[in-house]
Protein backbone atom coordinates (compact mmCIF):
# COMPACT_ATOMS: atom_id res chain seq x y z
CA UNK A 1 0.00 0.00 0.00
CA UNK A 2 1.36 3.44 -0.96
CA UNK A 3 1.83 6.39 1.32
CA UNK A 4 -1.16 8.22 -0.15
CA UNK A 5 -3.62 5.51 0.77
CA UNK A 6 -2.04 4.78 4.14
CA UNK A 7 -2.05 8.42 5.24
CA UNK A 8 -5.64 8.80 4.06
CA UNK A 9 -6.76 5.82 6.14
CA UNK A 10 -5.11 7.29 9.21
CA UNK A 11 -6.77 10.68 8.61
CA UNK A 12 -10.17 9.03 8.21
CA UNK A 13 -9.74 6.90 11.35
CA UNK A 14 -8.49 9.77 13.50
CA UNK A 15 -11.42 12.05 12.66
CA UNK A 16 -13.84 9.13 13.06
CA UNK A 17 -12.44 8.37 16.52
CA UNK A 18 -12.42 12.03 17.58
CA UNK A 19 -16.04 12.58 16.62
CA UNK A 20 -17.19 9.51 18.51
CA UNK A 21 -15.73 11.13 21.62
CA UNK A 22 -17.63 14.39 21.06
CA UNK A 23 -21.35 14.12 21.95
CA UNK A 24 -21.62 17.75 20.83
CA UNK A 25 -22.22 16.53 17.29
CA UNK A 26 -25.73 15.69 18.55
CA UNK A 27 -26.26 19.21 19.91
CA UNK A 28 -28.35 20.56 17.03
CA UNK A 29 -32.07 20.00 17.75
CA UNK A 30 -32.73 19.67 14.01
CA UNK A 31 -31.19 16.21 14.27
CA UNK A 32 -34.28 15.06 16.18
CA UNK A 33 -36.88 16.01 13.58
CA UNK A 34 -34.65 14.68 10.81
CA UNK A 35 -34.44 11.33 12.60
CA UNK A 36 -38.22 11.43 13.06
CA UNK A 37 -38.66 12.10 9.33
CA UNK A 38 -36.45 9.13 8.51
CA UNK A 39 -38.48 6.92 10.83
CA UNK A 40 -41.70 8.19 9.22
CA UNK A 41 -40.31 7.18 5.82
CA UNK A 42 -39.34 3.75 7.10
CA UNK A 43 -42.72 3.26 8.75
CA UNK A 44 -44.83 4.37 5.77
CA UNK A 45 -42.50 3.15 2.99
CA UNK A 46 -42.99 6.53 1.33
CA UNK A 47 -41.56 10.02 1.29
CA UNK A 48 -43.85 12.66 2.82
CA UNK A 49 -45.27 15.14 0.30
CA UNK A 50 -47.39 16.92 2.93
CA UNK A 51 -46.44 18.11 6.40
CA UNK A 52 -47.08 15.31 8.94
CA UNK A 53 -45.74 17.09 12.02
CA UNK A 54 -46.93 20.66 12.70
CA UNK A 55 -50.44 22.01 13.29
CA UNK A 56 -50.02 25.41 11.63
CA UNK A 57 -48.97 23.83 8.31
CA UNK A 58 -50.58 20.38 8.68
CA UNK A 59 -51.30 18.84 5.29
CA UNK A 60 -49.52 21.65 3.45
CA UNK A 61 -47.21 20.59 0.61
CA UNK A 62 -43.79 19.65 1.93
CA UNK A 63 -41.28 17.38 0.27
CA UNK A 64 -38.50 15.93 2.42
CA UNK A 65 -35.72 16.92 0.03
CA UNK A 66 -33.07 15.33 2.30
CA UNK A 67 -35.08 12.11 2.42
CA UNK A 68 -32.16 9.73 1.82
CA UNK A 69 -29.99 11.25 4.54
CA UNK A 70 -32.95 11.28 6.93
CA UNK A 71 -33.71 7.64 6.15
CA UNK A 72 -30.11 6.72 6.95
CA UNK A 73 -30.39 8.70 10.20
CA UNK A 74 -33.61 6.89 11.04
CA UNK A 75 -31.99 3.52 10.41
CA UNK A 76 -28.95 4.46 12.49
CA UNK A 77 -31.18 5.57 15.36
CA UNK A 78 -33.18 2.35 15.24
CA UNK A 79 -29.97 0.31 15.21
CA UNK A 80 -28.03 2.12 17.92
CA UNK A 81 -29.97 5.11 19.23
CA UNK A 82 -28.02 8.35 19.57
CA UNK A 83 -24.76 6.39 19.40
CA UNK A 84 -25.80 4.93 16.05
CA UNK A 85 -26.41 8.43 14.69
CA UNK A 86 -22.99 9.49 16.00
CA UNK A 87 -21.35 6.55 14.22
CA UNK A 88 -23.10 7.41 10.95
CA UNK A 89 -21.99 11.05 11.17
CA UNK A 90 -18.43 10.20 12.19
CA UNK A 91 -18.17 7.71 9.31
CA UNK A 92 -19.22 10.32 6.74
CA UNK A 93 -16.86 12.96 8.17
CA UNK A 94 -13.96 10.52 8.44
CA UNK A 95 -14.49 9.28 4.90
CA UNK A 96 -14.48 12.88 3.68
CA UNK A 97 -11.19 13.63 5.47
CA UNK A 98 -9.58 10.50 4.04
CA UNK A 99 -10.74 11.24 0.50
CA UNK A 100 -9.63 14.87 0.72
CA UNK A 101 -6.13 13.96 1.90
CA UNK A 102 -5.89 11.27 -0.79
CA UNK A 103 -6.71 13.77 -3.53
CA UNK A 104 -4.53 16.54 -2.07
CA UNK A 105 -1.58 14.12 -2.11
CA UNK A 106 -1.94 13.86 -5.89
CA UNK A 107 -0.76 17.45 -6.04
CA UNK A 108 1.48 18.09 -3.01
CA UNK A 109 3.81 16.62 -0.41
CA UNK A 110 2.48 15.00 2.74
CA UNK A 111 3.19 17.80 5.24
CA UNK A 112 1.49 20.61 3.28
CA UNK A 113 -1.36 18.24 2.40
CA UNK A 114 -1.96 17.51 6.09
CA UNK A 115 -1.82 21.24 6.90
CA UNK A 116 -4.36 22.02 4.19
CA UNK A 117 -6.56 19.18 5.43
CA UNK A 118 -6.43 20.49 9.01
CA UNK A 119 -7.40 23.98 7.86
CA UNK A 120 -10.24 22.55 5.77
CA UNK A 121 -11.58 20.50 8.70
CA UNK A 122 -11.22 23.51 11.01
CA UNK A 123 -13.50 25.49 8.69
CA UNK A 124 -15.95 22.59 8.85
CA UNK A 125 -15.83 22.34 12.64
CA UNK A 126 -18.86 24.57 13.24
CA UNK A 127 -20.89 22.35 10.91
CA UNK A 128 -19.72 19.01 12.34
CA UNK A 129 -23.19 18.01 13.46
CA UNK A 130 -25.38 14.96 12.99
CA UNK A 131 -27.26 16.45 10.07
CA UNK A 132 -27.70 15.61 6.38
CA UNK A 133 -25.05 18.05 5.10
CA UNK A 134 -22.31 15.96 6.74
CA UNK A 135 -23.65 12.79 5.11
CA UNK A 136 -23.36 14.62 1.78
CA UNK A 137 -19.72 15.64 2.33
CA UNK A 138 -18.23 12.50 0.71
CA UNK A 139 -20.28 13.25 -2.43
CA UNK A 140 -19.14 16.89 -2.39
CA UNK A 141 -15.50 15.81 -2.09
CA UNK A 142 -15.65 13.09 -4.73
CA UNK A 143 -17.50 15.29 -7.21
CA UNK A 144 -15.34 18.39 -6.79
CA UNK A 145 -12.09 16.41 -6.68
CA UNK A 146 -13.09 14.65 -9.91
CA UNK A 147 -13.65 18.00 -11.64
CA UNK A 148 -10.41 19.50 -10.33
CA UNK A 149 -8.42 16.44 -11.41
CA UNK A 150 -9.98 16.58 -14.88
CA UNK A 151 -8.92 20.20 -15.25
CA UNK A 152 -5.40 19.44 -14.00
CA UNK A 153 -5.05 16.69 -16.62
CA UNK A 154 -6.66 18.72 -19.37
CA UNK A 155 -9.32 16.06 -19.92
CA UNK A 156 -13.11 15.94 -19.67
CA UNK A 157 -14.66 14.81 -16.39
CA UNK A 158 -15.24 11.10 -15.85
CA UNK A 159 -18.78 9.92 -16.52
CA UNK A 160 -18.72 7.76 -13.37
CA UNK A 161 -19.15 11.01 -11.41
CA UNK A 162 -22.77 11.31 -12.54
CA UNK A 163 -24.14 8.73 -10.05
CA UNK A 164 -22.38 10.75 -7.33
CA UNK A 165 -24.53 13.74 -8.30
CA UNK A 166 -27.70 11.62 -8.20
CA UNK A 167 -26.77 10.41 -4.72
CA UNK A 168 -25.89 13.96 -3.61
CA UNK A 169 -29.17 15.52 -4.75
CA UNK A 170 -31.09 13.06 -2.58
CA UNK A 171 -28.93 13.74 0.48
CA UNK A 172 -28.71 17.52 0.77
CA UNK A 173 -29.36 20.78 -1.06
CA UNK A 174 -25.64 21.59 -1.28
CA UNK A 175 -25.68 19.71 -4.60
CA UNK A 176 -26.30 23.11 -6.21
CA UNK A 177 -22.63 24.03 -5.88
CA UNK A 178 -21.78 20.81 -7.68
CA UNK A 179 -24.01 21.79 -10.60
CA UNK A 180 -22.55 25.28 -10.87
CA UNK A 181 -18.89 24.25 -10.63
CA UNK A 182 -18.69 22.55 -14.08
CA UNK A 183 -19.92 25.79 -15.68
CA UNK A 184 -16.98 27.66 -14.18
CA UNK A 185 -14.54 24.96 -15.29
CA UNK A 186 -16.10 25.00 -18.77
CA UNK A 187 -15.20 28.68 -19.08
CA UNK A 188 -11.73 28.07 -17.63
CA UNK A 189 -11.04 25.20 -20.06
CA UNK A 190 -12.23 27.23 -23.05
CA UNK A 191 -10.09 30.25 -22.12
CA UNK A 192 -7.02 28.08 -21.54
CA UNK A 193 -7.47 26.34 -24.92
CA UNK A 194 -7.50 29.66 -26.80
CA UNK A 195 -8.25 29.18 -30.48
CA UNK A 196 -8.88 25.46 -29.87
CA UNK A 197 -11.68 26.13 -27.38
CA UNK A 198 -14.44 24.19 -29.14
CA UNK A 199 -13.37 20.68 -28.11
CA UNK A 200 -12.91 21.28 -24.35
CA UNK A 201 -15.96 23.54 -24.26
CA UNK A 202 -18.08 20.85 -25.91
CA UNK A 203 -16.78 18.13 -23.56
CA UNK A 204 -17.52 20.18 -20.47
CA UNK A 205 -20.88 21.36 -21.81
CA UNK A 206 -22.00 17.78 -22.42
CA UNK A 207 -20.89 16.74 -18.94
CA UNK A 208 -22.62 19.75 -17.39
CA UNK A 209 -25.87 18.94 -19.18
CA UNK A 210 -25.60 15.32 -18.07
CA UNK A 211 -25.02 16.46 -14.49
CA UNK A 212 -28.24 18.49 -14.48
CA UNK A 213 -30.10 15.49 -15.87
CA UNK A 214 -28.57 13.29 -13.16
CA UNK A 215 -29.81 15.79 -10.56
CA UNK A 216 -33.35 15.31 -11.86
CA UNK A 217 -33.24 11.73 -10.59
CA UNK A 218 -34.88 12.54 -7.28
CA UNK A 219 -38.46 11.78 -6.15
CA UNK A 220 -39.51 15.42 -6.63
CA UNK A 221 -37.79 15.66 -10.07
CA UNK A 222 -37.75 19.28 -11.30
CA UNK A 223 -39.05 20.71 -8.03
CA UNK A 224 -36.29 18.85 -6.18
CA UNK A 225 -33.71 20.27 -8.57
CA UNK A 226 -35.02 23.82 -8.10
CA UNK A 227 -35.42 23.56 -4.32
CA UNK A 228 -32.13 25.35 -3.42
CA UNK A 229 -33.08 28.30 -5.65
CA UNK A 230 -36.47 28.63 -3.95
CA UNK A 231 -34.94 28.40 -0.48
CA UNK A 232 -32.25 30.99 -1.18
CA UNK A 233 -34.89 33.38 -2.50
CA UNK A 234 -37.02 33.24 0.66
CA UNK A 235 -37.45 36.46 2.66
CA UNK A 236 -36.53 36.47 6.36
CA UNK A 237 -34.06 33.63 5.86
CA UNK A 238 -31.25 35.70 7.37
CA UNK A 239 -33.15 35.71 10.68
CA UNK A 240 -32.29 32.01 11.11
CA UNK A 241 -29.01 31.45 12.94
CA UNK A 242 -27.15 29.36 10.37
CA UNK A 243 -28.07 31.78 7.59
CA UNK A 244 -26.71 34.82 9.42
CA UNK A 245 -23.44 36.55 8.45
CA UNK A 246 -20.14 35.47 9.94
CA UNK A 247 -19.31 36.95 13.33
CA UNK A 248 -15.67 37.83 13.97
CA UNK A 249 -16.09 39.01 17.56
CA UNK A 250 -14.29 35.77 18.52
CA UNK A 251 -11.57 33.96 16.57
CA UNK A 252 -12.78 31.60 13.87
CA UNK A 253 -10.87 29.42 11.39
CA UNK A 254 -12.44 31.47 8.59
CA UNK A 255 -10.43 34.50 9.76
CA UNK A 256 -7.16 32.54 9.64
CA UNK A 257 -8.05 31.16 6.20
CA UNK A 258 -8.71 34.60 4.74
CA UNK A 259 -5.51 36.02 6.27
CA UNK A 260 -3.43 33.12 4.90
CA UNK A 261 -4.92 33.56 1.44
CA UNK A 262 -4.23 37.30 1.53
CA UNK A 263 -0.68 36.80 2.76
CA UNK A 264 0.16 34.13 0.18
CA UNK A 265 -1.31 36.23 -2.60
CA UNK A 266 0.40 39.47 -1.61
CA UNK A 267 3.76 37.73 -1.29
CA UNK A 268 3.29 36.28 -4.77
CA UNK A 269 3.76 32.75 -3.46
CA UNK A 270 0.39 31.47 -4.59
CA UNK A 271 -0.91 32.15 -8.08
CA UNK A 272 -4.10 30.80 -9.60
CA UNK A 273 -5.86 31.46 -12.93
CA UNK A 274 -8.33 34.37 -12.92
CA UNK A 275 -11.45 32.19 -13.03
CA UNK A 276 -10.13 29.97 -10.25
CA UNK A 277 -9.57 33.13 -8.21
CA UNK A 278 -13.17 34.20 -8.88
CA UNK A 279 -14.39 30.81 -7.64
CA UNK A 280 -12.40 31.23 -4.42
CA UNK A 281 -13.65 34.77 -3.94
CA UNK A 282 -17.20 33.50 -4.44
CA UNK A 283 -16.66 30.91 -1.69
CA UNK A 284 -15.22 33.56 0.64
CA UNK A 285 -18.19 35.82 -0.11
CA UNK A 286 -20.68 33.08 0.72
CA UNK A 287 -18.82 32.21 3.94
CA UNK A 288 -18.93 35.85 5.01
CA UNK A 289 -22.60 36.17 4.08
CA UNK A 290 -23.76 32.93 5.73
CA UNK A 291 -21.55 31.25 8.32
CA UNK A 292 -22.92 27.83 7.35
CA UNK A 293 -20.88 28.10 4.13
CA UNK A 294 -17.52 27.98 5.94
CA UNK A 295 -17.61 24.26 5.21
CA UNK A 296 -17.75 24.87 1.46
CA UNK A 297 -14.75 27.19 1.63
CA UNK A 298 -12.86 24.58 3.65
CA UNK A 299 -13.54 21.53 1.49
CA UNK A 300 -13.89 23.00 -1.98
CA UNK A 301 -11.33 25.77 -1.42
CA UNK A 302 -8.70 23.17 -0.53
CA UNK A 303 -9.26 21.39 -3.84
CA UNK A 304 -9.33 24.56 -5.91
CA UNK A 305 -5.93 25.58 -4.49
CA UNK A 306 -4.35 22.10 -4.53
CA UNK A 307 -2.60 22.48 -7.89
CA UNK A 308 -1.18 25.90 -7.01
CA UNK A 309 0.12 24.69 -3.62
CA UNK A 310 1.55 21.61 -5.32
CA UNK A 311 3.76 23.78 -7.50
CA UNK A 312 5.41 25.02 -4.29
CA UNK A 313 5.62 21.60 -2.61
CA UNK A 314 5.31 18.78 -5.18
CA UNK A 315 4.51 15.24 -3.97
CA UNK A 316 7.35 12.94 -2.93
CA UNK A 317 8.00 9.62 -4.67
CA UNK A 318 5.61 6.92 -3.47
CA UNK A 319 7.10 4.70 -0.76
CA UNK A 320 5.71 1.48 0.64
CA UNK A 321 7.30 1.11 4.08
CA UNK A 322 6.30 2.00 6.72
CA UNK A 323 2.86 2.66 5.25
CA UNK A 324 2.07 -1.03 4.74
CA UNK A 325 1.16 -1.41 8.43
CA UNK A 326 -1.19 1.59 8.48
CA UNK A 327 -4.42 -0.13 7.34
CA UNK A 328 -4.26 -2.43 10.38
CA UNK A 329 -3.47 0.51 12.66
CA UNK A 330 -6.32 2.58 11.22
CA UNK A 331 -8.78 -0.31 11.60
CA UNK A 332 -7.64 -0.88 15.20
CA UNK A 333 -8.09 2.81 16.07
CA UNK A 334 -11.59 2.85 14.59
CA UNK A 335 -12.52 -0.38 16.37
CA UNK A 336 -11.31 0.91 19.74
CA UNK A 337 -13.22 4.18 19.30
CA UNK A 338 -16.37 2.30 18.34
CA UNK A 339 -16.08 -0.06 21.31
CA UNK A 340 -15.53 2.77 23.78
CA UNK A 341 -18.44 4.77 22.39
CA UNK A 342 -20.91 1.92 22.95
CA UNK A 343 -19.36 0.88 26.25
CA UNK A 344 -19.61 4.30 27.88
CA UNK A 345 -22.93 6.08 28.38
CA UNK A 346 -23.58 9.44 26.78
CA UNK A 347 -23.21 12.14 29.41
CA UNK A 348 -26.48 13.69 28.29
CA UNK A 349 -28.90 12.70 25.57
CA UNK A 350 -29.60 15.50 23.06
CA UNK A 351 -32.38 17.84 24.19
CA UNK A 352 -32.78 16.00 27.49
CA UNK A 353 -33.72 19.13 29.40
CA UNK A 354 -36.50 20.30 27.09
CA UNK A 355 -37.77 16.76 26.59
CA UNK A 356 -37.95 16.31 30.38
CA UNK A 357 -40.04 19.48 30.64
CA UNK A 358 -42.41 18.19 27.96
CA UNK A 359 -42.73 14.83 29.68
CA UNK A 360 -43.71 16.55 32.92
CA UNK A 361 -46.64 18.41 31.34
CA UNK A 362 -50.21 17.02 31.51
CA UNK A 363 -50.98 14.88 28.47
CA UNK A 364 -54.18 16.80 27.85
CA UNK A 365 -52.26 20.07 27.72
CA UNK A 366 -49.66 18.76 25.28
CA UNK A 367 -52.43 17.87 22.85
CA UNK A 368 -53.53 21.53 22.68
CA UNK A 369 -52.07 24.12 20.25
CA UNK A 370 -48.71 25.49 21.40
CA UNK A 371 -46.63 28.56 20.63
CA UNK A 372 -43.01 27.44 20.79
CA UNK A 373 -39.50 28.72 20.31
CA UNK A 374 -38.14 28.21 16.78
CA UNK A 375 -35.40 25.89 18.07
CA UNK A 376 -37.84 23.90 20.23
CA UNK A 377 -39.94 22.70 17.31
CA UNK A 378 -37.70 19.68 16.82
CA UNK A 379 -38.08 18.66 20.47
CA UNK A 380 -41.86 18.81 20.16
CA UNK A 381 -41.80 16.66 17.01
CA UNK A 382 -39.48 14.14 18.67
CA UNK A 383 -41.75 13.98 21.72
CA UNK A 384 -44.90 13.48 19.61
CA UNK A 385 -46.39 16.98 19.87
CA UNK A 386 -47.29 19.26 16.97
CA UNK A 387 -45.29 22.53 17.00
CA UNK A 388 -46.36 26.00 15.97
CA UNK A 389 -43.09 26.27 14.02
CA UNK A 390 -39.86 24.33 13.56
CA UNK A 391 -36.73 24.75 11.47
CA UNK A 392 -38.24 23.54 8.19
CA UNK A 393 -38.18 27.08 6.81
CA UNK A 394 -39.04 25.84 3.32
CA UNK A 395 -42.36 24.50 4.65
CA UNK A 396 -43.50 27.62 6.49
CA UNK A 397 -42.29 30.15 3.94
CA UNK A 398 -40.90 33.65 4.31
CA UNK A 399 -44.21 35.30 5.25
CA UNK A 400 -44.83 32.96 8.19
CA UNK A 401 -41.21 33.31 9.31
CA UNK A 402 -41.70 37.06 9.25
CA UNK A 403 -44.81 36.77 11.36
CA UNK A 404 -43.11 34.55 13.92
CA UNK A 405 -40.18 36.95 13.98
CA UNK A 406 -42.60 39.78 14.79
CA UNK A 407 -44.04 37.71 17.65
CA UNK A 408 -40.67 36.92 19.24
CA UNK A 409 -39.35 40.45 18.69
CA UNK A 410 -42.45 41.77 20.51
CA UNK A 411 -43.93 43.84 17.68
CA UNK A 412 -47.08 45.54 19.02
CA UNK A 413 -50.12 43.25 18.88
CA UNK A 414 -48.27 40.34 17.20
CA UNK A 415 -48.27 38.05 20.23
CA UNK A 416 -51.91 38.63 21.24
CA UNK A 417 -53.08 38.17 17.64
CA UNK A 418 -51.25 34.84 17.29
CA UNK A 419 -52.51 33.52 20.64
CA UNK A 420 -56.07 34.32 19.59
CA UNK A 421 -55.95 33.23 15.94
CA UNK A 422 -54.30 29.86 16.57
CA UNK A 423 -56.19 29.18 19.84
CA UNK A 424 -52.88 28.71 21.63
CA UNK A 425 -53.27 26.95 24.99
CA UNK A 426 -49.64 26.88 26.13
CA UNK A 427 -46.19 28.17 25.21
CA UNK A 428 -42.64 26.93 25.67
CA UNK A 429 -39.51 29.06 25.31
CA UNK A 430 -35.93 29.13 26.66
CA UNK A 431 -35.45 30.81 30.06
CA UNK A 432 -33.64 33.78 28.46
CA UNK A 433 -36.25 34.47 25.74
CA UNK A 434 -37.42 38.13 25.78
CA UNK A 435 -40.99 37.01 25.03
CA UNK A 436 -41.33 35.52 28.54
CA UNK A 437 -41.83 38.92 30.16
CA UNK A 438 -44.70 39.65 27.76
CA UNK A 439 -46.26 36.27 28.51
CA UNK A 440 -45.94 36.94 32.25
CA UNK A 441 -47.96 40.13 31.72
CA UNK A 442 -50.45 38.64 29.24
CA UNK A 443 -54.02 38.77 30.65
CA UNK A 444 -55.46 35.31 31.22
CA UNK A 445 -52.07 33.60 31.25
CA UNK A 446 -49.72 32.36 33.96
CA UNK A 447 -46.36 30.63 34.24
CA UNK A 448 -46.76 26.90 34.80
CA UNK A 449 -43.14 25.66 34.88
CA UNK A 450 -39.74 27.29 35.10
CA UNK A 451 -37.09 24.67 34.38
CA UNK A 452 -33.38 25.15 33.60
CA UNK A 453 -33.98 24.38 29.91
CA UNK A 454 -37.48 25.74 29.28
CA UNK A 455 -40.30 27.89 30.63
CA UNK A 456 -43.96 26.98 30.08
CA UNK A 457 -46.92 29.36 30.20
CA UNK A 458 -50.56 28.25 30.03
CA UNK A 459 -53.94 29.90 29.75
CA UNK A 460 -55.68 30.29 33.08
CA UNK A 461 -58.48 27.93 31.99
CA UNK A 462 -56.12 25.05 31.11
CA UNK A 463 -55.42 22.15 33.50
CA UNK A 464 -52.18 22.38 35.48
CA UNK A 465 -52.02 18.67 36.32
Amino acid sequence: MGSRTGASLIAASVLFALLLAVPGILADPDTLWQIRTGEWILQHHAIPHADPFSYTAAGQHWFAHEWLAETLMGLANQAGGSRGVMVLTATAAGLTAGLLLFHLRRFMALLPAVMVLLLAIANCAGSLLARPHVLAWPCLELWCAGLVLARARGTKPAWWLLPVMTLWVNLHGSFLVGLLLPLAFLAEAAIEAGANWRKPATDWALFTAAAWVAALLNPDTLSGLLFPFRLLGMPNLDWIGEWQPSDFSAFRPLELTILLLLGAGLLGRLTVPPLRLLMLLGLVHQALRHWRHDQLLGLLGALLLAEAIGRLAPPEPTRRPPWAVLPAGAALLAAIALTVRFALPLEREPGAGVLATLAALPAGLREQPVLNDYGFGAYLIAHGERPFIDSRADLYGGAFLGRFRAITELKPGALAAALDEFHVAWTIFPPDAPILLSLDQQPGWHRLRTDPAAVVHVRDDMPSR
